[in-house]
């Protein structure tokens, strides 16, 4: 079974430790005659592009050069011209295969074309040491300016207790973007006893996986050729991302910045947790959202401290709609999953917040440690609804629940005026509970 992505703090301390982040990464406008950041959460492979039985992992991010040489490439020097990356994932929810895709932004077409070795180094998932076998290349999809590539690759933990990962990516270069899909399947450990021949790792290639990944790739550069062109792929509604709070400017130094364009499904339940949701009703109804969530408390002995900051703002059919899921989640809180690879904790219901610009609201306290009973209360978001908007601000962790929920309304009152003013959101303020820290 594959090492999940989504949330845990564990793999949320290898990528703080190591990941500043520049934050125009996410408010980029399309544009390749500038040289202007392209809007790679826009390019990215969106839910409907991906076979059923695949679900958005939630853990889509964008990262500049340097961090990614020291989390990918063990500090080994990237590409000349590398300036940024963004991956995501979809997965199976049983955990026998996920999807990973990525994009490498160069300053030009021909540095591209002579960095596009890094995708090797990026094919490893989060996986125990091991055996590797590969990668082996063999011409790929005739996609892109350049000849495509085909790689297969094989990561064997077994002896160390974890999963064989077989890969197969198919890559190719379009413009300044080396981008591609890689196709994981995943085996466990056979049982003790087996012999050696028995479970000798295989090196051939999967004609489905290649099928797959070949296909997705295919996908993938025609969402990049409409956002070179300035047009909105299927999925996405770039306006969306203009009007949801910049939360990377509530810290001090470049923070990790999760998110990217959400399915409207994906907003109401978390797909791979295999959990129902007294939300999925409402799936039709959803047009979709965006979502950016950020960690506040930096990384202290190898973990990452909270506060972690989460607002989510997901679009419906109409404000009655946006109404009736608002009604929802107040008889069951708990329902409404994190859309960033963060817990959702335990959540109370506290007297409804007064927002301005806000139709109605709700509000709660929660624990983060959603596993301990006896775990404090240091946690409240608040959601609510602005036209045919619903928005989710969570405060998790890092301060007493009065801080939290003071800076959760702070930062709701401030994305309900720009939602009501028709964005851009271009500056957020720093919520006087949040650490301590005075406004910004």
């Amino acid at each position: 079974m594959l090492p999940s992505r989504r949330a845990t703090l564990a793999v949320l301390a290898l990528l703080l430790g190591v990941w500043p982040f520049l934050a125009t990464a996410q408010n980029a406008t399309p544009s390749m005659s500038s040289g202007a950041p392209l809007d790679l959460a826009a390019i990215a492979l969106a839910p409907g592009d991906v076979p059923a039985g695949y679900f958005d992992d939630y853990s889509e991010w964008w990262v500049p050069a340097t961090p990614f040489s020291e989390l990918v490439l063990g500090g080994a020097a990237v590409p000349p011209g590398l300036e940024r990356v963004y991956q995501s994932f979809y997965t199976e929810s049983n955990g026998a295969a996920a999807i990973h895709n990525y994009l490498y932004e160069f300053a030009s077409p021909e540095e591209a074309t002579a960095g596009f070795e890094i995708v090797d180094a990026a094919l490893r998932p989060p996986l125990p040491e091991g055996t590797v076998v590969g990668p082996t290349h063999a011409p790929g999809p005739d996609l892109g300016d350049d000849p495509g590539v085909l790689t297969v690759v094989t990561y064997d933990t077994w002896a160390a207790g974890g999963p064989r990962a077989d890969v197969v990516a198919a890559s190719f270069r379009r413009d300044r973007l080396v981008a591609g899909v890689a196709v994981e399947q995943y085996t466990d450990p056979p049982p003790a006893g087996t012999s050696a021949a028995d479970s000798a790792t295989p090196v051939a290639l999967d004609p489905a996986q290649e099928q797959l990944a070949t296909t997705l790739a295919t996908t993938l550069d025609e969402r990049i050729t409409t956002v070179l062109a300035g047009q909105a792929p299927p999925g996405v509604d770039p306006a969306l991302a203009e009007l949801v709070l910049p939360l990377d400017q509530l810290a001090d130094v470049p923070t990790p910045v999760f998110g990217g364009y959400k399915a409207g499904i994906d907003m109401l339940r978390c797909g791979i947790c295999g959990e129902e949701s007294s939300l999925l009703p409402f799936a039709d109804d959803a047009r979709g959202g965006f979502n950016r969530s950020i960690v506040l408390g930096g990384v202290v002995d190898g973990e990452p401290e909270p506060p972690f900051v989460l607002l989510a703002v997901t679009a419906f059919t109409s404000p009655e709609v946006a109404l009736a899921v608002l009604e929802v989640i107040r008889q069951a809180p708990n329902d409404r999953p994190t859309a960033s690879p963060f817990p959702r904790g335990q959540k109370t219901l506290v007297a409804d917040p007064t927002i301005p610009e806000a139709t109605a609201a709700l509000a709660f306290y929660a624990s983060l440690d959603e596993e301990d009973p006896t775990a404090p209360i240091d946690s409240a978001g608040v959601d609510f609804v602005v036209g045919n908007w619903l928005v989710s601000v969570d405060v998790q962790g890092g301060s007493s629940a009065d801080d939290a929920l003071a800076a959760a309304i702070d930062l709701a009152t401030q994305q309900a005026a720009c939602l009501t003013a028709g964005g851009p959101c271009a500056a957020v303020m720093s919520p006087t509970s949040l650490l301590g820290e005075p406004g910004a």
